[in-house]
This record gives structure tokens, C-alpha cells and sequence, in this order.
């Protein structure tokens, strides 16, 4: 049976690190008695993996993992966990998302028109987007994509201008590789209105 609390969904979660990090160091400092977390990942063997990693942490119940694209089955799982009583859609993290540099590849990017618009849906006022990526061009991409949406308003007003810090203080393993070698990471945070 789901709780009805807020709902915080890491797209493109990978191994499920960040989320599981991040949710044990909410139960530290015992705030996740009130969240759920749940991770989507494109690749099901990994995600399986994902799912693996919740009872080792002992997060059994806040934590989930899914193999799905969600391009196509975003609107489905929300629907789904509020129909079933879950919480609202309290944040939404997209970090390091694939680049797919090919052209014909393009389509294959994880933050679409489509997706915006669907998170508009299930994302009430003062929610939040958090996007992060090392690579500049993907980043922009992903943040034109929120900023031409007028459901959503940049935190950070100026579009050369980035956050310093990850809001969420838990880092990524590719944000700590990254960070290791003193390149960027381009981060904002959009705000639902």
C-alpha cells in the first residue's frame, strides 16, 4: 500500500546511487518518514540492479526503481501513483542525461516538449525540475526545452548563468568524477507556477 506523501522522481537514475543516498541521508536526518523516492531507468538489467540496492540500504518502501522509458511511460506511473493514493509530484531531478551527439540520435534525449508538458500536468505550483549535465550543449538543450514552457520559471534568471551548488547537497557518481577533475557541471532549477 503506498503512503500519501510527496513523490521525488530521479529520471535516467541509473544504478539508483543518488536516490539511495539521498534517501538514506534523508532518514538521517529523519525527513524521508514523509517522502518516497522512485528512480526511472531506460535500461530494465540496470534498473533490476537498482532495485537490488533498496533492502541492502534498508529503504524498503520509501525507495523503487523501474525499467521504462519515460518519454512513453511517464504519464502512465503518475497517473498510476496518484490513482493508487500516492503523494504529490514534489520534485523532479534529470541529471547527466545520455548526450546522443548523432544527429539522428537527438530524438532519443530525455528531456522532450512532451515531457515538459507532461510534467506540467503532474507537478503542482512551487514543485520543482532540478537538471544538472557536464556537457554544456545537452544542458542547454534541456533547459531551452523548460524555459520555452510557460509552466515553468528558471530559478536562475540569466541563461549564460548556472547554480554553484547541487540544491540537494547528495552529489551523483558522475557529478563527484566530474567534480575529481575540475571540469564544470552546469546546473538550474526550475520552479512549477
Amino acid at each position: 500500500k503506498l503512503t500519501c506523501w510527496p513523490l521525488h522522481v530521479d529520471i535516467g537514475c541509473g544504478k539508483g546511487g543518488y536516490l539511495l543516498d539521498l534517501a538514506t541521508k534523508d532518514k538521517k536526518e529523519e525527513l524521508n518518514e514523509t517522502k518516497n523516492y522512485l528512480g526511472l531507468e531506460i535500461r530494465p538489467t540496470v534498473a533490476a540492479y537498482a532495485r537490488e540496492r533498496v533492502e541492502k540500504h534498508e529503504l524498503t518502501g520509501l525507495v523503487s526503481f523501474l525499467g521504462c522509458n519515460a518519454n512513453v511511460d511517464l504519464e502512465r506511473i503518475l497517473s498510476l501513483y496518484r490513482d493508487s493514493g500516492g503523494g504529490v509530484l514534489e520534485i523532479v531531478s534529470i541529471q547527466f542525461p545520455d548526450p546522443h551527439f548523432k544527429k539522428n540520435h537527438g530524438k532519443r534525449r530525455v528531456v522532450t516538449p512532451e515531457l515538459v508538458d507532461t510534467l506540467a500536468r503532474f507537478l503542482p505550483r512551487s514543485s520543482r525540475v532540478f537538471l544538472q549535465s557536464d556537457i554544456k550543449e545537452v544542458f542547454d538543450g534541456m533547459r531551452m526545452t523548460f524555459r520555452d514552457s510557460c509552466s515553468f520559471q528558471d530559478e536562475v534568471p540569466e541563461v549564460e548563468a548556472y547554480l554553484e551548488e547541487n540544491p540537494t547537497g547528495v552529489p551523483t557518481e558522475r557529478e563527484v568524477s566530474v567534480l575529481d577533475k575540475n571540469l564544470p557541471v552546469y546546473r538550474t532549477l526550475f520552479r512549477r507556477v
